[in-house]
């Protein structure tokens, strides 16, 4: 019996991603998803949802511990609104398991072959992400398909680059660097962020002090988190700045999807285990093809799919096997049959 297309296979696999994370969502939304129900609440109340008050107010009704402050930029809003409107209870599965569909989906045109894809299944940097309803598949399906578009499809890519840097601009800080030379793709992000940003005008323009005040009430927040940014590791200036050169340095010797993730890991000072999702493929590819990777970045995609980088330490020194790894492979390449024809 012939073996299904790639193509198939990774429809198979968006389609599987699609019903299992879906399923244990709708099982686990009256449990706790404390990510999602901060978007679902913020959304919600879109004259203020940068309100603390509302978050209290969630905490207190699901019994939720911890600081679950709402910092994404109002942008961000035009992504969560259509979801506020349903119930939770059917929100957060529909979330879940389209932000799921999408990353598997466009996971699965880098690992080869399509079908190890499933692997991410377990991997604890996506299962984190998935579980309390996160960004980082979103933002990982947008960065995915819109490398795998550079070539063939600039505006496009420069479209999904712009809408991953409206989700978290954190996560965007070295596309620069990285898309340098791709300058009608730059264009397109610059256009899709402008407009992204004019339409949250519909929301009120005055929601963006709001979210600047927010940010300047996080700062005082982030340093009592669970961070695995190397910076981190110590409140100094010269350690900041360390981490920040490192970042940039990933970012030019990488200049793909690697330099752009791992590199935002260095500069950003607020990251999580899941903010690691997007670049799980890639480190699955790593490990699959290990002889020609090389030893160093095969053991730091095994430590990053074993859910190892989950420390400020262990996150500096994942930067730094990087940075110090033989020739970057793989560099993945824009495939004619890597996306639909748009």
């Amino acid at each position: 019996m012939k073996a299904p297309s790639p193509r198939l296979q990774r429809l198979g696999i968006a389609v599987l991603a699609l019903v299992v994370w879906s399923g244990f969502a709708a099982w686990h939304a009256h449990r706790e998803a404390a990510d999602f129900y901060v978007f679902w609440t913020a959304a919600g109340h879109i004259g203020a949802p940068y309100d603390p008050a509302i978050i209290a107010q969630l905490q207190a009704t699901y019994r939720i511990d911890g600081a679950l402050p709402f910092v994404y930029p109002p942008t961000f809003l035009l992504l969560a609104w259509p979801f506020a409107q349903f119930p939770l209870a059917f929100a957060y599965p529909l979330w879940t398991g389209l932000s799921a569909a999408l990353f598997f989906y466009a996971a699965a045109h880098l690992i080869k072959p399509a079908w190890a894809t499933l692997a991410l299944f377990i991997a604890p940097p996506v299962v984190l992400a998935l579980s309390p309803g996160q960004t980082s598949l979103l933002i990982g399906a947008a960065i995915i398909a819109g490398w795998l578009s550079l070539e063939k499809r600039p505006a496009l890519a420069g479209l999904l680059f712009g809408l991953a840097a409206c989700i978290k601009p954190q996560a965007m800080l070295l596309a620069p660097i990285v898309l340098w030379g791709h300058w009608r793709a730059m264009r397109w992000a610059a256009i899709a962020g402008a407009a992204l940003v004019l339409a949250s005008f519909a929301f009120g323009p005055e929601l963006w002090l709001q979210w600047l005040r927010a940010l300047a009430d996080f700062s005082h927040v982030a340093p009592g988190t669970n961070r695995i940014n190397p910076s981190a590791l110590a409140a100094s200036p010269l350690l900041t700045l360390a981490c920040a050169l490192l970042g940039v340095w990933l970012a030019l010797r990488y200049r793909d999807l690697t330099g752009l993730v791992a590199g935002a890991l260095c500069l950003t000072p607020y990251a999580h285990q899941y903010d690691l999702a997007p670049l799980a493929p890639i480190a699955a590819a790593w490990l699959i093809n290990y002889k020609k990777s090389g030893w160093a970045l095969a053991g730091a995609g095994a430590a990053l799919l074993a859910g190892l980088v989950a420390t400020p330490l262990a996150g500096l020194l994942f930067a730094a096997t990087l940075g110090l790894a033989k020739a970057p492979w793989p560099r993945p390449k824009p495939q004619p049959d890597a996306l639909p024809a748009v």
